[in-house]
């Protein structure tokens, strides 16, 4: 895979959304909103969290797939990651909460989750072509 870099992060959540408009999805995959967080005060680190609903059949209940990236800051203010990195999260509602029912990285989920993994392959592909370093 690769490695993505931006030095605005803060408008990173925005256009992942305007990616995804441009990125065809399946029948059973409903899009949600991306967030942009900073886990510490310093900011060095920055995670982008993208959310999709799938529904795998007509009797199946509706899980939400929860993808987060980690970027870190270097020295030169430039927020870098490397797509393969991206952990995904499956969850469902169970008994009137949500229940992790899987996670894992780029790797497995490719197996696992198949056309989510791929989107947000392609998503990251095109942040990464636009991205100013």
């Amino acid at each position: 895979m690769s490695m993505i870099m931006f030095r605005e992060v803060d408008s990173l959540s925005r256009e992942y959304e305007e990616a995804l408009k441009h990125i065809e999805t399946g029948k059973n995959i409903k899009t949600g909103g991306a967030l942009v967080t900073f886990p510490d005060k310093e900011r060095n680190l920055c995670e982008l969290s993208a959310t999709y609903m799938v529904k795998l059949g007509r009797f199946s209940k509706e899980q939400r797939v929860v993808v987060t990236l980690t970027f870190k800051k270097d020295s030169n203010g430039v927020y870098s990651a490397n797509i393969e990195d991206s952990v995904f999260h499956v969850v469902q509602e169970e008994k009137g909460g949500l229940k992790e029912v899987w996670s894992g990285r780029l790797r497995e989920a490719m197996d696992k989750l198949g056309e989510v993994a791929r989107i947000h392959v392609n998503v990251m592909s095109n942040l990464s072509s636009k991205s100013s370093p």
